[in-house]
């Protein structure tokens, strides 16, 4: 029989142990589980960032290290689903694109600032993609143009922010010069196709896929990505992206071959991530060493709005205490 492996959190809004468990026996797979605690996450952190040849401020790196270790327990090489959202339209933003335009469109400036300073008094959740962290994270990249809105999504933090943290000034222009250069290279592609490219060369490439080889080969195991199979990618790049996202639905044909096949309840489940308790577990964490060229006032700023639920700083406070744990 297949076996296979997933980890589970005993934080409600991040356990998806149970559609796991359903997957399994519908397809009459050998199923393993692993809950792991807030603590047992919490005491491995130091050993796991420790190991990275490079700063890596996905915090996902520790349940995916975990997920490794576990399945290593029984078997040497194991197959994944990474590539398969950065191929099929998968995440949160490509939803976002048509509804950020038509804000855009309709929404004048000093209204966005009302509309953003409002929510901004929203209090902030711990749960797993909260509705408070959709809304803050959306208003942020729609503060800035469209050509570095991605980024500005997806990053720790923001380019007004920037100034804060260093002694040296840093233009917007040099920190996303990468992602400016690829959508000028695509400037004639439709939005849809230039963000499929945006995740795929610098997401996937530089974020999934390192982390699953850094995690993986710490305990000495092969992990294979099915959906990178060049015959697959080579057919994702023709296929138009109405086959990808289509009328809300993302991943628009993986679901129609599924479809009877796999449990449909399943196949409309909301898109999860592979999560973590992060804002609980900052709030547990010792204060990051001071680190050469950042501000400690700035720091210790952040430190207070996130402790005090003003503000949601774990990309940026998980990011220092990556940094802290690899040049300890």
């Amino acid at each position: 029989k297949i076996s296979a492996f997933s980890i589970g959190f005993t934080e409600p809004s991040f356990d998806e142990s149970k559609n796991a468990i359903e997957v399994a026996t519908h397809f009459g797979v050998r199923h393993h589980l692993s809950i792991l605690t807030e603590q047992k996450l919490l005491d491995t952190c130091p050993e796991i960032l420790s190991q990275l040849s490079e700063p890596l401020a996905d915090p996902s790196i520790v349940p995916t290290k975990h997920l490794a270790a576990f399945a290593r327990e029984k078997v040497t090489v194991t197959l994944s689903g990474d590539g398969g959202d950065e191929l099929f339209a998968g995440y949160d933003p490509f939803v976002a694109l048509r509804p950020a335009n038509l804000y855009r469109h309709t929404i004048p400036s000093f209204l966005h600032k009302l509309i953003r300073s409002a929510i901004s008094y929203l209090p902030c959740s711990d749960r797993n993609m909260s509705l408070d962290f959709k809304l803050k994270r959306t208003l942020r990249g729609l503060s800035y143009s469209k050509k570095i809105q991605l980024p500005v999504w997806m990053g720790p933090l923001e380019p007004n922010e920037l100034h804060l943290f260093f002694d040296h000034p840093i233009s917007s222009e040099e920190i996303y010069e990468d992602a400016l250069i690829l959508r000028e290279n695509h400037k004639n592609t439709d939005e849809l196709s230039q963000a499929l490219y945006f995740f795929t060369r610098f997401y996937l490439t530089d974020d999934i896929l390192t982390k699953v080889d850094r995690a993986s080969m710490m305990v000495s195991l092969e992990s294979r990505a099915v959906f990178l199979d060049n015959d697959i990618v080579e057919f994702c790049q023709r296929l138009p992206n109405k086959f990808k996202y289509k009328n809300g639905i993302r991943k628009y044909l993986l679901k129609k071959t599924l479809n009877g096949w796999a449990p449909k309840h399943i196949l409309n489940l909301p898109k999860k991530g592979f999560g973590i308790p992060l804002n609980l577990w900052l709030r547990a964490l010792p204060r990051p060493k001071a680190i050469c060229g950042i501000r400690s006032s700035t720091v210790d700023k952040y430190i207070q709005k996130h402790k005090s639920r003003r503000d949601d700083c774990r990309l940026f406070l998980w990011a220092l205490h990556t940094l802290n744990f690899l040049y300890k």
